[in-house]
């Protein structure tokens, strides 16, 4: 019999897929957009780590989501680093949110902190992806954009020695889930929503730093 993570890891290939392969995702790891689209970008993902942690918080203690809301993978004060070094000690008057960030960090607060199923899907999708893909796009964008590791700590997991190891605990843990099947559909349901708005933000920004503009820089 599947178990849940094989489950929910094939119902979002294509939610997954389409979200990587966003054209200013595309660009931005071969170098032709600005450092300032990277920049906004890192400033983005702090807004959805800010919600999608606080709501880790309030799941510590819960039964079903406490075993997913281990503080070893918090990404807000790596984050807030990176963003002092791409725009200074202002950093915090200086980034904005995108209306697309807004309608991400609105479903993460709406139903990460009350719901179990909800608050394991988003972790879900942002965690166990950035364990997989995220420490080698790191050490490309620091090499592409000339920031070694300063600018770029997000992507490095320090409390994590052993990523591997850790993305099979992890899905020893999707697949040892107890619960009904109506929230098994609703989790698969809203890890594909997910995807959805992230592949939004990466949208907004390809906008923001169109390839005219990646031209210039």
């Amino acid at each position: 019999m599947t178990g849940f993570a094989t489950r929910i890891r094939r119902a979002t290939m294509v939610e997954h897929r389409e979200a990587e392969n966003r054209t200013f995702i595309s660009r931005l790891m071969a170098g032709t957009v600005p450092l300032d689209g990277f920049a906004e970008l890192t400033a983005q993902y702090l807004a959805v780590y800010r919600e999608l942690e606080s709501a880790a918080d309030l799941m510590r203690t819960d039964a079903v989501a406490g075993p997913f809301a281990d503080p070893a993978l918090f990404r807000v004060a790596a984050l807030e680093s990176d963003l002092a070094h791409l725009y200074g000690p202002d950093w915090e008057s200086r980034v904005t949110t995108l209306a697309a960030t807004e309608r991400y960090t609105q479903r993460l607060r709406e139903h990460c902190r009350t719901s179990p199923a909800h608050f394991i899907a988003h972790h879900y999708v942002r965690y166990l992806g950035d364990l997989s893909g995220g420490q080698l796009i790191g050490r490309s964008l620091a090499a592409t954009y000339g920031l070694d590791q300063a600018g770029t700590s997000f992507y490095r997991f320090e409390q994590i020695p052993d990523p591997r190891a850790y993305k099979t605990a992890y899905r020893e843990r999707l697949d040892a889930l107890d619960l009904p099947e109506e929230e098994l559909a609703a989790m698969v349901a809203e890890a594909q929503l997910a995807f959805g708005f992230n592949g939004a933000v990466f949208q907004e920004l390809g906008t923001a730093y169109p390839d005219d503009v990646a031209a210039a820089a």
